[in-house]
């Protein structure tokens, strides 16, 4: 095992996804966002929310922040030596800047409420975070909030192939998505937002009109197999040895 931080120089960069899932008629429907035409990495394409590891992810503070989550329990299930918790962290960051669900306790041990919050304000409060002029340290202390990283289930384990210029490797957490929140965009990083089956986006996909990458098609592959919401968390929250995926593509070809 190492650390999740203490990583060689050339190896691929830590990275946390977090999959949203809430109920609907059919199955459940899962959080997907359309890269914007300028990014750098896989544009275009639709994608969980998630992002790099910071360093400030693994600050004593915002541990201290982490409802009885400690950094050994998260460490042990992601099989790494220290620092295990700085990828729960930075998913529940990189979630709440990308698309406003924010994975927070109030005082009450309840997730939080942000349906009376204004728009505008919420917007600005998301931008600050991703810009690093506040930290979830000093957004949880103002408001009284504890992360909810318990919330999260590890999911999956996988690392960009190695012939790709940015490499990641990531780890993926499945959550019901708050229920007293509204997922939207606030940036220009992602310039679209739906919630779709598994099932509904895989026929998109098929049909050209929705592009998945071929992580995001195989996660959505195992949830499709899964009918109701409550019979997916449980079996996203079951301890179980989760293999490291680093698949590899014929040259010229795209994942």
């Amino acid at each position: 095992m190492c650390s999740a931080l203490n990583m060689p120089s050339d190896a691929p960069r830590p990275a946390a996804t977090v999959i949203f899932a809430r109920e609907s008629t059919t199955a459940p429907e899962i959080l997907l966002m359309k890269r914007g035409a300028s990014a750098r990495f896989m544009p275009g394409a639709y994608v969980f929310a998630g992002g790099a590891v910071d360093p400030s992810d693994a600050a004593d503070a915002v541990y201290a922040l982490c409802a009885d989550f400690p950094d050994e329990r998260a460490s042990r299930r992601l099989n790494v030596s220290v620092h295990g918790l700085s990828y729960y962290v930075a998913a529940a960051r990189e979630a709440f800047e990308e698309c406003g669900l924010l994975m927070a306790y109030d005082g009450d041990g309840t997730l939080v409420d942000l349906t009376s919050w204004d728009e505008t304000r919420l917007h600005a409060m998301r931008n600050q975070v991703n810009r690093q002029e506040i930290d979830m340290v000093q957004l949880c202390r103002a408001h009284g909030w504890r992360l909810a990283l318990d919330e999260l289930h590890y999911f999956a384990h996988w690392i960009t192939p190695p012939d790709m210029k940015q490499r990641f490797d990531t780890r993926f957490f499945l959550c019901r998505a708050p229920q007293h929140q509204h997922a939207s965009l606030a940036s220009g990083e992602m310039s679209e937002l739906v919630w779709r089956t598994a099932a509904a986006a895989l026929d998109e996909c098929a049909a050209g009109t929705l592009r998945l990458v071929y992580a995001t098609r195989e996660m959505l592959k195992q949830i499709s197999d899964f009918a109701r919401i409550d019979s997916l968390l449980e079996y996203a929250s079951q301890p179980r040895d989760i293999t490291t995926v680093v698949p590899v593509f014929p040259p010229g070809t795209l994942p």
